[in-house]
């Protein structure tokens, strides 16, 4: 098995929800999906996916890695999950830009 298929280990409230380099890949292939777009809706979908269809600890484990240097990710992607952190999530659609 490898590192992206390995099960954690149950139990303790510090336990990852998913293998790091596993959120990476992940938050990598929706930024490829965005790549596409303007920059600003590209940011704008990043982060309404994440926020959408992650997991709080998720989000908090990118935020906490890209505090500590980010590295693993494409640049969109980092500009889009940082604009998790502009103040309180707004009520409504969160999906893809819409055009």
């Amino acid at each position: 098995m490898n590192a992206l298929h390995e099960p954690l280990p149950q139990g303790r409230s510090e336990d990852p929800v998913l293998a790091m380099e596993r959120l990476l890949g992940m938050a990598n292939q929706i930024g490829d999906f965005f790549a596409p777009y303007p920059p600003a809706r590209r940011a704008e979908g990043i982060r309404n996916h994440l926020r959408t269809y992650w997991d709080p600890r998720m989000r908090d484990a990118l935020l906490a890695h890209i505090d500590g240097g980010g590295s693993g990710l494409a640049e969109h992607v980092l500009q889009g999950a940082l604009l998790l952190r502009d103040g309180e999530p707004k009520k409504g659609y969160y999906g893809p830009p819409k055009a």
